[in-house]
């Protein structure tokens, strides 16, 4: 159990109330609403390897249409406690006939504690290829801290900024904003409800704005 000054107690007590009505303008100033439901296994190998699998459901216009599903495997490496690098392979399909994109990931992360709270980083660089297009390369950077308030529960917040990039520039094109809720049912099995608001095309004169809900199970086999 951790020890709580009166300061923690107060924060705990009205944060989430106070930051949940921060997000109210983003909420009602959305072009869309998307929903993002997901199921993971992962699964822990010799040599400090870990091998994971994803399946998502995405759906847009108010959650009533469907615009694509993945699947994807990815492969790290824990090089010691708190960095691990991560290889991820990713196929998508989406509601456009035909329409279908491969991605290949390379990044890493770094999480440090300093319990209950937690910080974590995450870099990643990424192509995605389609067919009769060029590839897209992208550039990551993810921020993430998170709160232990006790062994199952733990509420978060983070924040990711992309950068597509080529021999000519790199400029800032996405962000998101995101805060949560990871629910460890068991050793096993965990879940995470989570929101995300997501602004994209800046580099365009018309930004599209997104709110985004999700539910995630995660199962270690």
């Amino acid at each position: 159990m951790y020890k709580t000054t009166r300061l923690q107690s107060v924060l705990i007590q009205y944060k989430w109330p106070l930051f949940l009505c921060l997000f109210i303008p983003c909420v009602y100033g959305a072009d869309d609403n998307e929903s993002w439901t997901s199921v993971s296994f992962e699964k822990k190998l010799p040599y400090s390897l870990k091998l994971e699998f994803e399946q998502e459901l995405r759906l847009l216009d108010q959650l009533s249409t469907f615009k694509q599903t993945f699947s994807e495997l990815s492969l790290s490496y824990k090089v010691f406690d708190g960095l691990i690098l991560q290889v991820p392979y990713r196929y998508s399909t989406y509601k456009e006939q035909d329409k279908v994109k491969q991605r290949l990931s390379i990044g890493g992360s770094y999480k440090y504690s300093f319990k209950p709270v937690s910080l974590k980083y995450r870099a990643r660089i990424q192509r995605t290829f389609e067919k009769k297009e060029p590839s897209e390369d992208m550039i990551r950077n993810k921020c993430t801290v998170d709160y232990k308030m006790n062994k199952s529960i733990k509420p978060y917040i983070s924040t990711e900024i992309f950068f597509p990039f080529n021999e000519d520039s790199v400029q800032l094109d996405e962000y998101r904003m995101s805060f949560g809720l990871t629910v460890d049912i068991n050793k096993k099995n965990s879940m995470k409800i989570f929101y995300i608001f997501k602004k994209e095309d800046l580099t365009e004169s018309d930004t599209n704005v997104t709110n985004i809900f999700g539910l995630s199970y995660s199962l270690k086999l």
